[in-house]
């Protein structure tokens, strides 16, 4: 759904109707706050006892956390971009002090904050399990092993190009692609270049 409403993003005509409302918070929330949060939440999960060479105090616990914060981010993320689009509520405001705001906004501003708080649930159940575990007695039995991905068929590995194992094309594979996105944009900014003169803002 997060890559879902950055499609909507990238359409001008919606982002027409979108821009600086609070559906881009509930966009960049369920991107980055799920899928990327939770793989950091994984990684944490399995990289803490490994370097302290103790278990995760419970495994339970970080299911619930990371399905608690699944669905918090849900139900806030979805909250805010049904205001944002069928209501045009603006981010960055303080919406309970905003003269304009009508009572239409409250069931799911309220259905938002329900979201917000399971976020806030699932958050402290992390820092305990993480903390539990730094704290921990309890030493593991055996090393925790290091997951590397395997190619589908190992006769294919002695068939690979040396070249393509290595940083320096990618690097610059990477430095060449930066270079064509950038350089027409800082030609155009430059060659353009209209100083906008300095005013007091009070």
């Amino acid at each position: 759904m997060g890559g879902i409403s950055g499609i909507t993003n990238a359409s001008y005509s919606l982002n027409v109707a979108v821009h600086n409302t609070i559906w881009i918070p509930g966009h960049f929330h369920l991107t980055v706050g799920s899928a990327v949060t939770l793989t950091f939440f994984g990684i944490i999960y399995w990289m803490l006892p490994s370097i302290l060479n103790k278990p995760l105090w419970s495994n339970k616990l970080a299911l619930w956390q990371a399905w608690t914060w699944f669905a918090g981010m849900l139900i806030m993320s979805n909250g805010l971009h049904i205001l944002g689009l069928n209501f045009g509520v603006p981010r960055r405001v303080p919406l309970s002090l905003a003269p304009y705001a009508t009572t239409d906004w409250a069931p799911l501003v309220n259905y938002a904050l329900i979201g917000g708080l399971t976020l806030g649930v699932s958050g402290l159940l992390f820092y305990f399990n993480i903390v539990a575990t730094a704290f921990s007695k309890q030493t593991l039995k055996e090393p925790i092993e290091m997951p590397v991905a395997e190619p589908l068929h190992k006769d294919d590995l002695a068939k690979m190009p040396a070249w393509l194992d290595t940083w320096r094309p990618w690097l610059i594979a990477t430095a060449a692609l930066i270079l064509v996105a950038y350089i027409p944009v800082f030609v155009q900014l430059i060659s353009n270049y209209n100083p906008v003169p300095g005013f007091k803002v009070w």
